[in-house]
């Protein structure tokens, strides 16, 4: 059985391309969102994507039309998911280019009190906390990691890359992180074997 896949946008992205070439995933706003209902409660992916930048940024269009969603949730669980991280991880050059309203943001999630873990991309690192209260969960690259340096400078961490299988249910989220080799040039992967 082959799960559902959901897209969303990273800061690399171009949005009209996307659009272009996915216009299923692009929610009525113009905007590339969507909701995915289960027994467990509702995942909510966000385009936080601000074309010509690097940190991201939710308008009111995007602002207000995650506040419908949650509204429709009513008092069942929500699960985030965005590119751009709305807290500081602590990494000052990452920290500049974090979510940029997420002040805002924080207003939204307050008035309705229904999310319950934020997952978000962007830091190329594993990152386990909360934000305001709110569970968090950032992970690294399929590409080239960040490294644990807290100076003003970025550097390019060796930590291999990794994939992250989230289970929700009643009783609440597990995270399970898992690296996986990343290939060399010149070098195979062998993913099975037949002896």
């Amino acid at each position: 059985m082959v799960p559902p896949c959901r897209l969303m946008l990273g800061n690399h992205d171009d949005r009209m391309l996307f659009v272009e070439m996915f216009p299923e995933a692009v929610a009525e706003n113009g905007f590339v969102q969507s909701v995915v209902d289960r027994s467990e409660g509702r995942l909510v992916l966000l385009d936080t994507l601000d074309s010509g930048h690097v940190e991201g940024r939710l308008c009111e269009a995007r602002l207000r039309w995650l506040g419908e969603r949650l509204e429709e949730a009513r008092d069942r669980p929500v699960f985030l998911f965005m590119h751009h991280p709305p807290f500081r991880i602590h990494i000052p050059e990452l920290d500049r280019v974090m979510l940029t309203d997420a002040n805002a943001l924080h207003d939204v999630l307050l008035r309705h009190g229904n999310v319950r873990h934020i997952f978000a991309g962007h830091v190329h690192r594993l990152i386990a906390g909360s934000w305001r209260g709110i569970p968090v969960s950032t992970l690294r690259s399929t590409n080239h990691q960040t490294a644990l340096d807290f100076s003003d400078s970025w550097s390019l961490g060796h930590e291999p890359p990794a994939y992250a299988v989230i289970l929700i249910d009643a009783d609440g989220v597990v995270v399970h992180f898992h690296d996986f080799p990343a290939a060399r040039p010149g070098s195979a992967i062998v993913v099975g074997s037949t002896g």
